[in-house]
Formats: structure tokens, C-alpha cells, sequence
């Protein structure tokens, strides 16, 4: 069996999965956990979606639970901040574009971008434009 250069493949652990769970309950970007945790933004997707996700939404809970205890029992900071809460709801980040400005796409890239335009100074122009035409949008 030949040796495999570089570095070993990432393996999660319990207590990385807890943490990447509680800081994103709490909002912060994925790139800061990636940073965090010592790994790539693409690896912190790949190996811990759950808890970016589903798990995130768990801690958010539980903290609100909490909150939400603390108000019942009078506590009046806690009350206020229970009624001033407004969050978003947690969503993935955006997909970064693939490609940065400048760069050529890809052949099917490009290909998708020329079937776009493919009427264009032909008799297929004026029938596109009808309003209700299928087509070219």
C-alpha cells in the first residue's frame, strides 16, 4: 500500500462537534469557526452540517429556555432582554461564487451564457420578446 502525502483527513470529535454547535447558536460566521477550530471553511461544512445547522437551532433554543426562566422567575434584565429578542432565523451562509471577477468561466459556463443571447440577430429575436413567449427571459 503506497503512502499518502499530505495532510490526514480531518476527523470530528465530540467535544469540536459541541463547540462548533455553541458558536453557531450564537451567530458567529462560519469562516470565524472554521478559524477557530483550525480548519477550512469547506471541511467545517463537509464534517459538521448538522451542527451548523440543526444543532445550532438547538442551542438557540435552550438559551431562550433559559431566558425565558429567568423572566418567569422575575428577573427583570432577563425580561427585557426575553422581549427585546428579535432574531433571525439561522440560515446557512452563502455559497461563496465560485468563480472571482475576472476569471473566465468554464466551458458548460459559458455555453449556458451563449444559449441566453442565442436569438440575437436572428427571426427568433422578435418572437422571443412577446410578452408570454417561452424562452429567454
Amino acid at each position: 500500500m503506497a503512502k499518502r502525502n499530505g495532510r490526514p483527513p480531518h476527523q470530528p470529535t465530540k467535544n469540536l462537534r459541541m463547540r462548533v454547535s455553541i458558536a453557531a447558536g450564537a451567530g458567529m460566521p462560519h469562516e470565524e469557526i472554521a478559524l477557530a477550530v483550525g480548519i477550512s471553511t469547506p471541511t467545517l461544512r463537509k464534517h459538521y452540517a448538522a451542527e451548523l445547522s440543526t444543532e445550532a437551532a438547538k442551542r438557540r433554543l435552550e438559551n431562550f429556555a433559559s431566558l425565558f426562566a429567568s423572566a418567569q422567575g422575575g428577573n427583570v434584565s432577563a425580561q427585557k432582554a426575553y422581549a427585546a429578542a428579535r432574531m433571525a432565523p439561522a440560515a446557512p451562509d452563502p455559497e461563496p461564487d465560485p468563480l472571482p471577477a475576472g476569471v473566465p468561466a468554464g466551458k458548460k459556463a459559458q455555453q449556458a451564457a451563449d444559449a441566453k443571447v442565442a436569438q440575437v440577430g436572428t427571426e427568433w429575436e422578435e418572437l422571443l420578446k412577446r410578452p408570454g413567449a417561452p424562452g429567454v427571459q
